[in-house]
């Protein structure tokens, strides 16, 4: 059995004042990528929640934001002959997630959440899902608050990174 819900999704988006290489690299300094290998030997080792908390709140940026993942999608889809600078990113906490996975287990679908850098003929641009459009949809409203909290956060976080501050 499947069933369908339609969400009303909100995507934000910033212009960056600088070109896209100085966007992506203070991005990357306000959302560090999280190196994969504290997970994998967290949950190998069957860390307790207070080690994952120790290990997982010095990797968090400036934001309190990491990066669990980068995609650079410009450098293949560049090979098709056209340069394209484009890069995706899954945004989010972990130690956040788990609040709102805990609450509503739909809620892995959302956090982390969508973030994307990419240039255009218009100039370079920051983009996100709003937490809280994506949350909402959970209809528990202590996973609700949590995504108007992000907002904020991920609002000053690009505004910076765009240098609009």
């Amino acid at each position: 059995m499947s069933t369908r819900k339609r969400i009303d999704l909100s995507v934000v988006t910033f212009d960056s004042r600088s070109n896209f290489e100085s966007t992506r690299t203070r991005f990357d300094e306000q959302v560090p990528l999280l190196d994969s290998s504290v997970t994998v030997h967290l949950v190998i080792s069957q860390a307790a929640w207070s080690e994952v908390e120790a290990a997982i709140t010095p990797t968090l940026g400036p934001s309190g934001f990491l990066a669990l993942s980068r995609i650079d999608q410009g450098s293949l889809m560049s090979l098709r002959g056209t340069a394209l600078q484009a890069t995706q990113y899954l945004v989010g906490n972990p130690l956040i997630a788990t609040e709102v996975i805990s609450n509503a287990r739909a809620g892995s679908l959302f956090a982390p959440f969508q973030a994307s850098i990419y240039a255009d003929q218009d100039g370079v641009h920051v983009s996100y899902m709003l937490p809280s459009s994506l949350f909402a949809s959970l209809d528990d409203p202590g996973v609700a608050a949590i995504g108007e909290r992000l907002d904020a956060k991920m609002e000053d976080t690009v505004a910076e990174v765009c240098e609009l501050v």
